[in-house]
């Protein structure tokens, strides 16, 4: 299975937390440029190209006017073939949405929404530069069923300062209630270079702490997996059969184009990123160059130890004797080491010809991810 993935670089505004490339709104002549030149990028993939997956996200895709919109979603229908797009998904975020502009979704093939609300809290919106309300969110996802979405993803953010785990499990409530098909639940991270990685420089919030921020994650794991969700990656949920198909392309190890400002393609064993700036990007698509980095191939050997990496983010792990065929290596020779360590410690569990993560390291995965690299 393949994957096309958009990066739409515009928002309405820049979230405190948030390190994506994205420009603030008002730039209409930026945004014609973008979408001519996401044109001359779409006509450069390999003829053949028929992804079964589409990621449409950002930025805010919503934030787009409508008619280019329509002029985005009218290059896309020309150059794929929908009937074969399985899962065509869009991200969204309340405030943005339209009767209209679902109407262009809609036919331009969107079939599955993915609406960034992040806490149903007020204050804690405000905190992280949100710019919307809890009403707005819970508008946006009626609007998306009125509209005729009938699969559904819920962002939500967790730890966030002046918040606890009651405060997050109230948002997951909230979000329950509007019965979506899919949730995810992120850990906030403080990257560096953004305002709200600042005001925790200065003092003027705090983290949560990794005891706090642990109890919470796995508060969240047990309100959902009571509620029938099934938990399938470290943070995403799912209803059994919602899983998101363009993200397990990327935590299984397939094959992907990235088009757009910052985006990144996986292809043929060749991995690339176009340039985080619209500015350079069009410079490059207007001069006939690739807009980006030059393609790089990762060894035999990284490449494994990156795809068992990948495989452990899944909640199910992975099936050795199918890594093994995939990759050429056996993971015990691979990690051997490390493998008997993080199984000896209780980070890792074997069984039934699978390995995975075991429970108490799904919030701590990283720790174990780099014993594996």
């Amino acid at each position: 299975m393949a994957g096309l993935y958009i990066h739409i670089p515009f928002c309405v505004s820049k979230c405190s937390y948030c390190d994506f490339y994205s420009l603030a709104p008002g730039r209409r002549a930026e945004a014609a440029l973008f979408v001519q030149c996401l044109e001359t990028e779409l006509g450069r993939l390999p003829d053949g190209f028929a992804p079964e997956t589409v990621f449409v996200g950002g930025g805010t895709p919503t934030a787009l006017a409508p008619e280019e919109l329509e002029r985005l979603f009218g290059i896309l229908r020309a150059r794929l073939e929908l009937s074969r797009v399985g899962e065509f998904s869009v991200e969204a975020n309340p405030g943005t949405l339209t009767p209209r502009k679902l109407d262009i979704l809609r036919g331009g093939g969107a079939n599955r929404m993915s609406i960034g609300v992040q806490s149903f809290n007020d204050d804690a919106l405000r905190l992280l530069g949100r710019a919307h309300t809890a009403a707005q969110a819970r508008e946006a996802v009626g609007m998306l069923r009125a509209a005729g979405f009938e699969n559904i993803n819920i962002d939500l953010i967790q730890s966030i300062p002046g918040t606890g785990t009651e405060d997050t499990l109230a948002d997951v409530r909230a979000a329950l209630a509007l019965e979506p098909e899919h949730l995810s639940v992120y850990n906030l991270s403080f990257e560096e270079g953004t305002p709200l990685f600042e005001e925790l420089a200065r003092g003027r919030v705090e983290t949560a702490g990794d005891d706090a921020e642990a109890e919470t994650y796995f508060a969240v794991r047990e309100l959902l997996e009571r509620s029938g969700f099934v938990h399938y990656e470290i943070s995403n949920y799912c209803r059994s059969g919602r899983e998101c198909r363009h993200n397990l392309l990327y935590w299984t190890g397939g094959e992907y184009f990235g088009c757009g400002p910052s985006a990144h393609s996986h292809w043929r064993g060749a991995r690339w990123g176009n340039f985080p700036s619209l500015e350079n990007y069009a410079k490059a698509l207007q001069k006939g160059h690739r807009p980006g980095t030059e393609a790089e191939r990762l060894a035999a050997e990284a490449k494994a130890r990156e795809t068992l990496v990948m495989g452990l983010r899944l909640v199910g792990g992975i099936e050795l004797e199918a890594f093994r065929r995939r990759t050429g290596f056996d993971a015990d020779a691979l990690c051997g080491e490390a493998l008997v360590h993080l199984e000896a410690e209780g980070l890792l569990l074997r069984a039934n010809g699978r390995l995975r993560l075991a429970p108490k390291a799904l919030f701590v995965s990283n720790a174990v991810f780099c014993e594996l690299v």
